[in-house]
């Protein structure tokens, strides 16, 4: 794992000077290289399906570009853990990672 793989799984995308669609490009292209099924989503309205990926992880990185993007509520470890708890599920955790009333 390389250094930027690791500043955005332990302090996420901002902490480590990257946009959410940067740091996705960058978990993607790590997951691929390591045949693994982690990584970090885009922002929504930049992210466009790959069709090489299931449904489910498809659907986990909108998620996580809606979480990050629209500031919704969640638990400690934010959008990314609940990301990370996606891609083991193969489903948003929304009782964890939801929007906020009133969203």
């Amino acid at each position: 794992m390389d250094s930027e793989t690791c500043c955005i799984q332990r302090k996420g995308p901002e902490a480590c000077g990257l946009t959410t669609s940067e740091a996705a490009a960058i978990m993607a292209a790590a997951a691929e290289a390591a045949g693994t099924a982690t990584g970090a989503g885009a922002n929504a309205s930049d992210y466009f399906e790959d069709p090489r990926l299931p449904e489910w992880k498809n659907r986990c990185i909108r998620l996580y570009g809606d979480c990050e993007t629209q500031n919704w509520g969640g638990r400690k470890g934010g959008c990314f853990a609940c990301f990370e708890r996606c891609n083991g599920d193969h489903e948003w955790p929304f009782d964890l990672c939801r929007p906020k009333k009133g969203q």
